[in-house]
């Protein structure tokens, strides 16, 4: 019930949080896909979005350096196969994704 969906690219835009494939649906039609400014769209995330958790879906390119999170829960999954990312320093890093990345997010914060 608390969770926000944003897209990056040029911009940063707000999409209503659906499930399954409609959700890949309004994250494609959120906006043109054609730029990597995820550094901007993480400022404009910590400035503007109260959150407790930030969890980053990425394929780690950026064209603008990524800032650190202002949260302790905050996680970039990398979903493309390049070796150097940029969710690294106070960013939990998981490569690839699948249904089992969420419960490992959940696992890992049931410990603390």
């Amino acid at each position: 019930g608390d969770i926000r969906v944003f897209t990056f690219s040029e911009r940063v835009a707000e999409v209503p949080p659906r499930r399954g494939m409609s959700g890949v649906d309004a994250v494609i039609r959120s906006q043109p896909h054609s730029g990597t400014y995820l550094g901007a769209a993480i400022d404009l995330i910590n400035k503007q979005v109260p959150h407790d958790r930030l969890i980053v879906i990425t394929d780690e390119q950026s064209r603008d350096r990524v800032t650190d999170p202002i949260v302790k829960k905050a996680y970039m999954i990398n979903v493309a196969s390049a070796k150097n990312g940029i969710g690294y320093g106070k960013w939990t890093h998981v490569d690839g994704f699948s249904e089992s990345v969420i419960r490992y997010i959940h696992e890992s914060e049931n410990e603390r």
